[in-house]
């Protein structure tokens, strides 16, 4: 076994028996349930489960043998290393949005303009009201923005007629 286990306490709580084991609580619990690590003893001042010094080696052996206290083979699996997460810089908010990309010339956009009320949009409705509301494209607008620009315009142009 390893020499780090040799400085174990007297006595190890359930949390730090998991931490030694690198498992989850719960796993560890699924574990004991399955009768592949021994249960803990519970202390009679405080009723809080604990494992002995001799209990944690015999479950730390468990792993490192892949033998259960019930004699059974099971397999434990070594732990990813935790990745970094990319760091971004992100400046705006239009920057975390996603572009806008609509298939079926504007298919989701006409069914959203319907859902608010608007009735018989057309492709064609829909393009102009772009080209009036982003001159300038819609590359960095959110479909949120465009939706919302789009139905003033047309709500705008209803009430007109």
């Amino acid at each position: 076994m390893n020499s780090k286990y040799n400085n174990l306490p007297e006595y190890v709580n359930v949390s730090v028996m998991a931490e030694l084991l690198q498992l989850s609580r719960s796993r560890l619990y699924q574990l004991i349930d399955q009768g592949v690590l021994l249960k803990p003893v519970y202390l009679i001042a405080n009723k809080r489960p604990v494992y002995t010094r001799e209990m944690a080696m015999r479950n730390l052996q468990v792993k490192h043998n892949n033998l259960g206290i019930n004699e059974k083979i099971v397999m434990f699996y070594s732990i990813r290393p935790k990745r970094k997460p990319a760091k971004t810089k992100r400046t705006s908010k239009q920057q975390t949005e996603k572009p806008v990309k609509f298939s079926n010339k504007h298919t989701d956009l006409i069914e959203a303009l319907e859902s608010l009320g608007l009735e018989n949009i057309t492709a064609e409705q829909i393009d102009s009201a772009i080209v009036k509301c982003f001159p300038d494209g819609t590359e960095n607008i959110s479909e949120d923005e465009i939706l919302r620009e789009v139905f003033r315009y047309l709500k705008c142009i209803e009430s007109r007629t």
